[in-house]
């Protein structure tokens, strides 16, 4: 008689313990959800000549690709992306019926070194405690102007006889502006490094006189890069 007694409570107890068991399963497990499709990247900025592999994740499925502007940048039946010239296109992923965009913006080598020279100097401000620059449009016009008269004259003056500040727009009212000239130098990297480690450019990279940039960069005849950063800031 003991024996049964211990046998049906083991018994009330496993009943005990597996209950409680689907009861945690039911309300404290996890759901396993499917991955989620979908693309690589939604946004992608590219250099002429340079190509890029998107790919449709979490599926087995075949892709169908397509570029909304061949003429701007190309896509393979295997999604690689290649930039053909300056613009922007749409690179469409079609998976069953679903679909999955990728804005694509191209950019010439010149516009990728003007940004890429903005970025050194900014991170050299903030190694200082200064905040970055910002990009004025009317600066920036100002300096791709300049850095193309410097393969004509490689001067702070213009080869028409005037100060380099007349190539600024009038609509741009500064109150202070500086300008630091640059040729020969092959990367951003080699421009910035080059002007950080002369103290007259080096002090309108570094400090608060200054709050605005524009930088222009231009590949000369004669085979040099020629650079020029404008920093000025408004009345």
């Amino acid at each position: 008689m003991k024996m049964e007694r211990c046998k049906k409570a083991a018994l009330k107890t496993a009943i005990v313990i597996g209950a409680i068991a689907m009861f945690c399963l039911t309300f404290f497990a996890e759901p396993v959800r499917a991955a989620t499709v979908k693309l690589n990247t939604t946004e992608k900025k590219m250099v002429i000549g340079n190509t890029y592999k998107l790919k449709v994740r979490n599926t087995q499925k075949s892709v169908k690709w397509r570029s909304s502007n061949p003429k701007v940048a190309t896509v393979s039946k295997n999604g690689l992306v290649t930039a053909k010239k300056a613009g922007k296109t749409t690179i469409t992923a079609k998976v069953g019926k679903k679909k999955f965009t990728c804005k694509v913006t191209v950019i010439t080598m010149q516009d990728s070194y003007v940004s890429k020279t903005i970025r050194q100097m900014n991170k050299e401000r903030r190694k200082y405690g200064y905040a970055s620059f910002d990009r004025d449009p009317l600066l920036m016009a100002a300096a791709q102007k300049r850095a193309k008269e410097l393969s004509k004259k490689f001067s702070h003056t213009r080869p028409n006889g005037t100060k380099w500040t007349s190539a600024i727009s009038m609509d741009y009212d500064f109150k202070r502006a500086a300008e630091n000239i640059a040729r020969d130098f092959a990367t951003p990297q080699q421009t910035v490094d080059a002007w950080m480690k002369s103290a007259s450019t080096k002090a309108k990279i570094i400090g608060k006189q200054y709050k605005d940039i524009g930088v222009g960069v231009y590949l000369g005849k004669d085979g040099y890069l020629y650079w020029c950063a404008i920093f000025a800031r408004e009345k």
